[in-house]
């Protein structure tokens, strides 16, 4: 051995043994002095990728994993982390390709198939994320996370009694999982199932007591947790220097509860408005990104796509007839899905997919060309595989995915025969009922500013098209449903085609009633006729931000 290759060799262990003390700048510092030796020493290049992976300098893991693989293309580590890495980054086209290399080269890599399932489930691929979440663990039998995640998918697919099953393995790997009893529980509260959903609320507190997200939604389920000693808490949780924002944001949710039960109307909005500032400081990046995405990518794109010339042939999918339910956020619209699904027809009821703003989002994202034909193919695909088309129920299924307003020429182009309902709602009660709702990862409905300018591009969109669509859209307005339902609800159920049946009224009696919208509660307690009456004392909170919008006067 020279005494250059010896030098290297006492570098590199050294150099080893303050990795794994986690002594990273020792560690950085020799494998820099290998390379400067050896160039392409593999095992250096790969660690200090390592190195800056730990210590989460992402841009520079990159690098090195880059440079391990241009000298190894088949580096399952490098391949492996590298495509881990730009996950985090958010380049998930990229880390998907790498990610199918490492499975190609070695099919049993359990980590390759957990991130693709994480991948898949992003981009709204339920059916390929089910598949590696199942692979994942039949490689990984004790893989808590893949049995979550896989209950999660299972949930998005509508088995949720299977979604149970998985949360249940999970928690029996680890009993403490809080991740797994907190959705268990929001699976039995989507159910009806209060009382079930109330007791994993609970054990997922025993685990993580201090989770606040967890205890907002237990006061949601039961006021009686809602208790004398917890503001004075919440306010020392607030003057906390620690406290993550997320935390920060329930915080002052719950204490908003608080005020809205002492009839203190200013202190309960102004909460109200704090949390979700701090909800939105939680996922900075990710709701900025949103926000230019709603506002300036999503508009742009769909004048293409609505406007855009397309002959499509006739195939066995053209009488699919879809009934979509398109508003904004609390406008009555899962309320009139349960009425439109509970009568003599017995249709599936999609609630929120999002099948064709995700594929379209998709196509923004990976500058994808935007042919219609096969956006088309996608798009029934997604709700073939949710099993929304039924010969049985003569292909009419539902689908309240409330942002559809954005693709209503779309709409018309793949689906003919389509019935689309414009829900509406008092203008006031609707932006109330956003703000003390937690909408959670709706980037736009975290500020009042980006309440107000998302409602007014609904608006214009929905001019547009009832000028360019007159006979396409059924404005249905909730509070004339309210007062009378039986007259409203014959109208509906005429324009959909459907049979109307009292049945329709009596949607709050179904065992099968599921909803996964804030509205879970409420829905499940018939029609609520004092609507709107306790939003409009809130207005004077309001009116400084409506002046610019003629549809607020």
């Amino acid at each position: 051995m020279n005494n250059t290759n010896a030098k290297v060799k006492k570098l590199f262990f050294q150099a080893l043994e303050d990795h794994k003390k986690n002594q990273f700048k020792n560690a950085e510092d020799l494998y820099n002095k290998i390379l400067e030796i050896d160039c392409n020493h593999i095992d250096a290049t790969y660690l200090l990728g390592m190195v800056f992976l730990q210590k989460k300098n992402l841009p520079k893991a990159i690098i090195y994993f880059d440079k391990v693989i241009k000298i190894n293309p088949n580096h399952i580590n490098a391949l492996h982390n590298l495509g881990s890495a730009l996950v985090e980054m958010g380049d998930t086209e990229k880390a998907k390709k790498l990610l199918l290399r490492v499975i190609e080269i070695h099919p049993q890599h359990a980590d390759a198939h957990y991130n693709l399932g994480n991948i898949y489930k992003y981009y709204r691929d339920l059916k390929k994320a089910k598949l590696h979440y199942e692979k994942t663990i039949q490689i990984q039998s004790n893989n808590t996370k893949a049995h979550n995640n896989l209950g999660n998918v299972l949930k998005e697919l509508g088995y949720y009694n299977k979604a149970i099953i998985f949360y249940k393995k999970a928690i029996k790997i680890e009993h403490d999982h809080f991740n797994a009893y907190h959705n268990l529980a929001n699976t039995y509260k989507q159910l009806g199932k209060f009382k079930v959903a109330e007791s994993y609320y609970l054990k997922s507190l025993e685990y993580r007591p201090h989770n606040l997200e967890t205890k907002n939604l237990l006061i949601e389920l039961n006021e009686k947790y809602l208790k004398a000693d917890l503001e004075n808490k919440l306010k020392n949780i607030l003057k906390n220097k620690e406290t993550s924002e997320k935390n920060l944001a329930y915080a002052n949710f719950i204490l908003s509860k608080v005020e809205s039960k002492k009839s203190n109307l200013e202190k309960e909005f102004n909460f109200l408005l704090k949390g979700h500032s701090h909800y939105f400081l939680s996922k900075k990046e990710e709701f900025e990104m949103g926000l230019t995405y709603w506002f300036k990518e999503l508009p742009k794109i769909c004048k293409i796509i609505n406007t855009k010339k397309v002959n499509l042939t006739k195939d066995r999918y053209s009488n699919i007839r879809p009934i979509f339910i398109v508003g904004v956020p609390r406008c009555g619209s899962t309320l009139i899905e349960k009425i439109i699904a509970s009568g003599k027809t017995k249709i599936p009821i999609g609630e929120e997919t999002g099948i064709i703003g995700f594929l379209i989002n998709k196509r923004i994202i990976t500058n994808e060309p935007l042919n219609i034909t096969n956006i088309r193919k996608k798009i029934i695909q997604n709700y073939k595989e949710r099993g929304f088309l039924n010969k049985k129920n003569n292909f009419i299924f539902t689908d309240k995915s409330l942002d559809n307003f954005f693709y209503i020429g779309l709409i018309n182009k793949i689906f003919p025969k389509a019935k689309i309902i414009n829900c509406q709602r008092n203008i006031v009660a609707t932006i109330v009922s956003i703000i003390k709702n937690d909408l959670g990862d709706i980037s736009w409905a975290h500020n009042l500013e980006s309440i107000f300018r998302y409602i007014d591009i609904y608006h214009k969109n929905i001019k547009v098209f009832k000028k360019n669509y007159p006979n396409l859209l059924y404005d249905l307005q909730l509070e004339n449903l309210i007062k009378n339902p039986e007259r409203e609800s014959k109208k509906l159920m005429k324009f959909c085609n459907l049979i109307w049946d009292k049945k329709c009224l009596e949607y709050y009696k179904r065992k099968d009633l599921i909803s996964k919208t804030a509205s879970n509660m409420q829905i499940r307690k018939g029609i609520y006729k004092d609507l709107n009456s306790r939003h409009n004392s809130y207005k004077k909170f309001l009116d400084k931000y409506g002046t610019n919008y003629s549809w607020y006067r």
